[in-house]
């Protein structure tokens, strides 16, 4: 991820976090070789950004473009893609993206976070009189409990088109008793649509007149985040190259974002994973820290600032 534009706004996102949790006072960063420096003045940090996993440079640059096409007001913006989503490229699904985001975007105060909805629709099968179960593959599998709650025979609910579900529990209850509802107007062997929005983070940082726009956080569509070989392979990559752009910086104190792909910050095991490698590859980083959905998930964290 280098230094680049998405990597710069993890970075600011990461140092907002620290300040808040230490009471510090870190400034914007700066870029400096493959990571970033930050300073209160007194003294310095240094920051290393990465993703968990492997991209080409076509891809970037596609994301690159899609962020130049929408107009931050001066705001900083981070949208985060759900696992196994895809950003269009092709118009006009494109412009449909765009436009959506910044409508999101346009009501948004400073330092907050909302969703931007994107409708898709599902479909539910009924395949059995008896019985009171559900099977669910995609995005609402996890909650396949609570959708066998609310049914009385056998169902198949096929929810690929969503990626991830709103955070709003009001919300999930609706869906939950909809789908209920709907159950009851089908016989065996058929099936019904229903409608449902796919619900994706955007955020927008502290304003800062230095530094503006839009970053998308978005992993290759192909990724599975569950795969515990891959991400540990990425996690041990990811932090022989923060030892190696931090220890060339003259700083007070080393930190590392390690950027993940998981529906919600809470479902994020890469943290876990690191704690797993061999230690000589986190021991002189003060702070290694794994970014998802949003939220800054902290692995290893000093008690207080090395210099308090």
């Amino acid at each position: 991820m280098s230094t680049d534009f998405a990597s710069a706004t993890s970075a600011r996102l990461l140092i907002n976090w620290l300040n808040q949790r230490f009471d510090a006072a870190f400034g914007p960063p700066e870029a400096s070789g493959e990571a970033f420096l930050s300073s209160d003045g007194d003294h310095k940090i240094g920051v290393y950004i990465a993703t968990l996993w492997e991209d080409d440079d076509a891809r970037i640059e596609g994301l690159r473009k899609l962020q130049e096409r929408w107009s931050s007001g001066g705001g900083l913006f981070l949208l985060w893609v759900p696992p196994r989503a895809g950003v269009p490229s092709e118009e006009p699904d494109a412009s449909y993206f765009v436009q959506r985001v910044q409508a999101a975007a346009s009501a948004m105060p400073a330092d907050a976070r909302t969703e931007v909805t994107f409708p898709v629709t599902l479909k539910l099968v009924k395949t059995r009189e008896e019985g009171g179960y559900a099977s669910v593959v995609g995005g609402l599998s996890r909650w396949w409990t609570r959708i066998t709650e609310n049914v009385n025979g056998t169902y198949h609910v096929n929810s690929t088109a969503i990626h991830r579900l709103t955070m709003d529990g009001e919300a999930r209850e609706r869906l939950w008793s909809d789908i209920g509802s709907l159950s009851h107007s089908i016989e065996v062997g058929q099936a019904a649509d229903f409608d449902v929005d796919d619900a994706w983070t955007l955020q927008r940082l502290p304003d800062d007149e230095s530094h503006s726009g839009f970053a998308i956080i978005a992993a290759p569509p192909s990724l599975d985040p569950t795969d515990g070989i891959s991400v540990r392979r990425a996690a041990r990559k990811r932090l022989a190259e923060a030892n190696q752009a931090l220890g060339a910086l003259d700083v007070d104190m080393r930190v590392v974002g390690l950027i993940g792909s998981y529906e919600y910050g809470e479902l994020e095991t890469a943290g876990a994973t690191v704690k797993a490698v061999d230690p000589s590859l986190f021991n002189r980083l003060e702070v290694v820290s794994i970014l998802a959905d949003g939220e800054i998930r902290p692995t290893f964290l000093p008690k207080s600032l090395p210099w308090a």
